[in-house]
């Protein structure tokens, strides 16, 4: 459950994140444009149903990825999931300013500023932000890129969309960014016309009240979510505090590593920069990481849940665990990978098609390759 709103919420925010970003293209044209675009591609989420799925999904996004990061083993296990959480976590203190500026903002006003107000802010009054939100973009985008890579990637049907993903993904951002340094020349061009800028200047009237209470109010923000990564963080070492008995974990074809208990399979063999296939970043649902148990299978906790699952749906044969979700308790383990580490998702999906995965050898890897 915890992983389908996940994904679930995270496709919500992708389709308003796109919808924006599409927004912002049309300053290509006009200023007049984006209002205009806007209205179509971000209405959805700007009536009273829309709305509060939107937040709803935001907040509950935010709260997923706190969640995850309480129960890794292991925050430095590979260089991209690494990333991708650190660039979560920054959202929240790249993005507040703007929505204190559109959405708390209004809210207390009453007032509701144009597209000419954002870039006034942004490219007049405060251009310091107008840069911390180009920030922003930036780090969503390649945040909200690479997990909807991961989740899509394992699907049945992404060899026939693969191709058209990968411009789309660079296409969107650079338009967008392209579309806000366009608009915002238009402005500076026409900001001696007082009728052109009396939108601007309705608004700073509206939010000069309550400027001071906004800035209060995003200051108490970011410190009130400092503390609660700091307690998250801390909760999560405390987890993870004490004494781990050793384990062995022998590849057949090499190596044979040994550490403390406590962390996957997976994050035990990355520890070494052992390759392995992960192609849903370790998050349980693809199968590609799964290893054959030749020896020690009482040395593994039981399958939970999401692996249970994914086992059966992937029809993985009998004495197969993923190694993502496989914790070794203690004594040695003898595994040997049953899908070669440089797969690719296309390989992948055609491999689970065949029904030889239980007499099928894994494919050899030397020691010198890198983490897949």
């Amino acid at each position: 459950m915890i992983s389908r709103l996940r994904i679930a919420s995270g496709l919500v925010l992708f389709v308003f994140v796109t919808g924006h970003l599409l927004t912002l293209a049309f300053g290509l044209y006009s200023i007049a444009a984006m209002e205009t675009a806007g209205r179509f591609l971000m209405g959805p989420f700007g009536n009273p149903v829309g709305g509060p799925i939107l937040i709803l999904s935001f907040f509950v996004h935010a709260a997923l990825g706190l969640w995850t990061v309480y129960w890794r083993n292991s925050l430095f296990s590979n260089w991209a999931d690494t990333a991708q959480a650190a660039l979560g976590l920054a959202i929240v203190p790249l993005l507040l300013p703007h929505i204190m500026g559109t959405v708390v903002g209004p809210a207390m006003t009453g007032a509701h500023p144009d597209f000419k107000w954002v870039l006034a802010v942004y490219w007049m009054f405060v251009p310091h932000l107008g840069i911390q939100q180009v920030i922003a973009l930036i780090v969503i985008w390649v945040h909200a890129c690479y997990g909807l890579f991961l989740w899509m990637q394992v699907q049945k049907w992404w060899g026939r969309y693969a191709t058209f993903s990968y411009p789309f993904a660079v296409i969107v951002p650079v338009a967008a960014l392209l579309g806000f340094v366009e608009s915002g020349k238009i402005l500076i061009a026409n900001s001696g016309d007082p009728d052109f800028m009396a939108p601007v200047r309705e608004a700073a009237a509206a939010y000069g009240s309550v400027g001071e209470t906004l800035n209060e109010i995003q200051s108490q923000v970011l410190w009130w979510y400092a503390a609660l990564v700091a307690v998250i963080l801390v909760a999560r070492a405390i987890r993870l505090w004490g004494k781990q008995p050793r384990i062995s974990i022998t590849y057949q074809d090499g190596p044979t590593i040994e550490r403390a208990a406590g962390v996957s399979l997976l994050e035990t063999a990355q520890s070494m920069d052992t390759a392995h296939a992960a192609l849903c970043g370790a998050r349980g649902r693809c199968g590609s990481c799964a290893v054959r148990v030749l020896e020690g299978h009482d040395n593994l906790a039981p399958p939970g849940r999401t692996e249970a699952e994914t086992i059966v749906r992937r029809s993985l044969p009998d004495g197969v665990r993923l190694a993502c979700q496989a914790m070794p308790t203690g004594g040695p383990v003898t595994v040997e990978r049953v899908f070669d580490p440089t797969i690719s998702p296309v390989e992948y999906q055609e491999r689970l098609r065949q029904d030889d995965l239980s007499t099928r050898d894994a494919a050899p890897v030397s020691e010198s390759e890198g983490v897949a």
